[in-house]
């Protein structure tokens, strides 16, 4: 019997990458990322010098790219772009490009090719609805947006980048709003998910919670 697929979705600064990097590695699974495949083709896109809006001539890019998911990276046509695509511009055009029906049917099949095997973690925001919605374990992370705003400010100046707090938390609300309003693959949770509120959690007590769910489930499904 294969290991189980577990999504972890959520809107930003839930704590999503962190418990889903930590758990994976306390599993043993493999993580996937499915932020940063997006972010790749936006990458892609914008190399390309492509306006997003402009379909046909994206569907015609992404048809020849190719995305290669890595333990510690992601490259695009053989070249790394795990760094590259961390910057406010790509951030931007991701937003823009994952309401477009031709950049999902390209990210979703690879997903649930990588995926396919189990013992395998999604992270992003529409994996346990669309991308993966036979998981064996769902979850949804939350917390309150001030919060969230705090972390991300906290992970920008982790990386030498100082960035107003009202800012910061003016773009995570536009985001919000975007997430969930967009009629392809909205920001929801599925209705089987545990939600967790990680307002007042520590990324352990997450992990540990995400952790005996997950084992509760290997146990259920074992006897």
């Amino acid at each position: 019997m294969r290991e189980p697929v577990i999504t972890i979705d959520g809107p930003a600064g839930a704590g999503k990458s962190t418990v889903a990097r930590e758990v994976a590695r306390r599993l043993r699974y493999r993580l996937l990322d499915t932020g940063a495949m997006y972010r790749a083709l936006a990458w892609s896109v914008e190399q390309a010098g492509l306006p997003p809006a402009d379909t046909p001539a994206l569907r015609r890019h992404l048809e020849g790219v190719t995305v290669d998911v890595r333990e510690d990276g992601i490259s695009v046509d053989g070249r790394d772009v795990t760094a590259a695509i961390r910057s406010p511009a790509i951030s931007t055009l991701t937003s823009q490009l994952t309401t477009l029906v031709p950049v999902r049917q390209k990210v979703t099949p690879i997903q649930r090719r990588l995926a396919g095997a189990g013992g395998a973690i999604l992270e992003g925001r529409d994996t346990g609805t669309v991308v993966w919605p036979e998981a064996e374990v769902k979850f949804y992370l939350d917390a309150d947006l001030d919060v969230r705003a705090r972390r991300r400010q906290a992970e920008f100046k982790a990386k030498g980048v100082e960035a107003d707090f009202e800012v910061v938390r003016a773009e995570i609300a536009a985001r919000d709003i975007q997430d969930m309003q967009r009629t392809l693959a909205p920001l929801r949770a599925a209705a089987d998910a545990i939600k967790l509120d990680t307002t007042h959690m520590s990324i352990d007590e997450v992990v540990e919670a995400v952790l005996a769910a997950v084992g509760r489930q290997r146990c259920s499904t074992r006897s």
